[in-house]
């Protein structure tokens, strides 16, 4: 039986570059950054909205520009966000998907803090996603070196924090947020240390899942509104607007018209479930073949590995049995 097409390996490889270009490009944004920062980064959670994005992210966000190899990171300075370079799925070497800088409030001076976040399909690439985002998080406090600090002047290391935005989930339905950092433990005797000394790196790995029913998280919500809901770029339009007062410029509604336009069949588990209802339809296929040669259930269920009660099935409903 011929396999189906609906969701193929061309069908990605031409569509690929222009989902996550959009994806950065969006995400990028002041009125999403300020809101990922807010709920993801403990420095912000007593911060407005507003004063995130007007008083404590710097105008100027890395997209797709850094580096992430040794002795490259440090050599590329900063560019303007709003000048964006789509990139080909062949083009180039491995960037951090979106950098910047962010000070966050004390009552002293603000804490300057590296920023890194990856907009993310797969959530099994065929190894640990964790372990990459803490390579990207040391990659990024590596980078500060001569630049943020040089020996012996240890104490003007600033705190990376890199997260990951996963637009599918381990579990599927199941949204999360997990966070990944240092912390401090007494194995003989207390002697604590400020934390701010310790407290230097930080990944964050976002997960939206596939049922927006089960999300009660505000940013959540969000994220699943713009990358993953099952509407038009005027829904989402008119949503982001009535449920988080944003609103979309003509250049943003575009982006978000790229998203609806491609769909979900870009999304890691979208594009394995339509995999797997191809191979349950092949199996069919191949069941009513041997049913119609007189194969026995039990050689047949050797074969598709399908139980007996599963064949009997496809063989009634095709007049086989």
């Amino acid at each position: 039986m011929p396999i189906k097409e609906n969701i193929d390996d061309t069908f990605l490889k031409d569509n690929i570059a222009a989902y996550d270009a959009v994806a950065k490009s969006l995400l990028s944004r002041k009125i999403f950054l300020a809101r990922i920062l807010k709920r993801c980064v403990r420095e912000f959670a007593d911060c407005t909205i507003d004063d995130i994005m007007e008083k404590y992210i710097e105008d100027k966000v890395e997209i797709g520009k850094v580096p992430i190899a040794p002795d490259k990171t440090n050599a590329v300075k900063k560019i303007d966000g709003d000048n964006v370079e789509y990139k080909t799925l062949t083009e180039g070497e491995t960037t951090f998907d979106i950098r910047f800088t962010a000070y966050a409030p004390t009552t002293g001076e603000p804490i300057k803090l590296i920023i890194n976040i990856e907009a993310q399909r797969k959530v099994k690439p065929g190894y640990s996603l964790i372990k990459r985002a803490i390579f990207h998080g040391s990659r990024l406090m590596s980078s500060e070196y001569n630049v943020e600090f040089v020996e012996p002047n240890f104490d003007d290391i600033k705190k990376v924090i890199s997260i990951w935005i996963c637009f599918a989930s381990p579990k599927k339905d199941i949204s999360s947020i997990m966070e990944y950092s240092f912390a401090e433990k007494s194995v003989v005797e207390n002697i604590p240390l400020a934390r701010e000394d310790f407290d230097l790196i930080q990944v964050s790995m976002v997960y939206v899942g596939k049922d927006s029913a089960l999300i009660e998280d505000e940013l959540l919500k969000l994220l699943h509104l713009v990358f993953r809901a099952k509407l038009n770029a005027a829904e989402k339009k008119d949503k982001l607007k009535t449920d988080y007062g944003i609103e979309m410029d003509n250049e943003a509604l575009k982006e978000v018209n790229v998203m609806c336009n491609l769909g979900e069949g870009l999304v890691e588990e979208t594009w394995e479930e339509a995999r797997e209802e191809t191979w349950k339809e092949a199996k069919a296929e191949m069941t009513a073949n041997m049913l119609r040669e007189n194969a026995s259930l039990d050689f047949i269920s050797r074969v598709t590995s399908l139980p007996v009660d599963q064949i009997t099935a496809i063989g009634k409903m095709r007049g086989l049995l």
